[in-house]
């Protein structure tokens, strides 16, 4: 089974290179990572840093770790108002992903806006890495049923369906059964299986400071720390890719290894 993490933005600091934070993850043997190469200066007003991408490249095949591309989680095809702006910038991550050799570009579906603007869009951004071997995993923003509508629609062999079950989860409303019976829906079409805790609460909104102690939200904990019964989640799928999303950078540091994360999934 391959396993990636996620390296979110606020991961990599002065005092903690990209490098770095990679050798960590390859050191506890996980297969991939997951990274957003926007965050790291290789894309300005819609268009790709050269320089900055070179750099990049150096640094991933300097630790010699695999890795997926990550859209920029503004990104929202359906926004028919500013659309132009946004493929613009879809556009230059899947040309990022070309140059660097990635294999996965994973991104989130719109949350709002024109759904056959966004079929239309990744549609073109399919058809754009096709030739280069790129796939693009379009993620639940929450609803699964919703988001494998525009995978079908789309109907392209290199785009499937990123199912992110915390994500499901909230939009079942913490109800396990309803998340098993979502989850079912895209099982055929999953390329990627992306794990991260929370207890199935989007009510009452609160500060993000407080989201924590009323236990409301997406708040990427750990496998465990919340209600997901992941054991169960794990049984309707056979090898396919797990990417685990932890955002908290003191929970990152203290990750378990791979072997210790599937075990940890299991026993859920």
């Amino acid at each position: 089974m391959e396993i990636g993490v996620t390296i979110y933005p606020h991961f990599v600091t002065k005092d903690k290179t990209l490098a770095s934070t990679l050798a960590d993850v390859k050191i506890k043997n996980y297969d991939f990572v997951s990274i957003f190469p926007h965050t790291l200066g290789v894309i300005m007003n819609g268009k790709v840093i050269e320089k900055k991408l070179r750099t990049l490249e150096t640094t991933l095949r300097g630790v010699g770790i695999d890795y997926i591309v990550r859209m920029p989680t503004s990104v929202n095809l359906r926004d028919h108002i500013y659309y132009t702006r946004h493929f613009r910038v879809a556009r230059a991550v899947a040309d990022v992903a070309i140059k660097l050799g990635a294999k996965v570009i994973v991104m989130q579906s719109g949350k709002t806006g024109r759904l056959d603007l966004e079929i239309e869009a990744i549609q073109q951004l399919a058809d754009m890495v096709k030739p280069f071997g790129v796939n693009i995993a379009l993620e639940n923003t929450y609803s699964v049923k919703d988001t494998l509508y525009v995978v079908d629609s789309v109907a392209s062999q290199n785009v499937g369906f990123a199912l992110d079950v915390a994500h499901a989860f909230l939009s079942a409303q913490g109800d396990a059964d309803k998340l098993l019976e979502d989850v079912k829906l895209g099982t055929d079409k999953t390329v990627i299986l992306m794990i991260h805790d929370n207890f199935g609460k989007l009510f009452p909104q609160v500060e993000p400071e407080d989201a924590l102690a009323y236990g409301v939200g997406d708040l990427h904990l750990m496998p465990g720390e919340g209600s997901i019964p992941f054991g169960k989640v794990l049984k309707l799928f056979g090898d396919v890719p797990l990417l685990l999303k932890v955002k908290h950078s003191s929970k990152f540091a203290k990750i378990p290894n791979k072997h210790g994360l599937i075990e940890l999934l299991t026993s859920l």
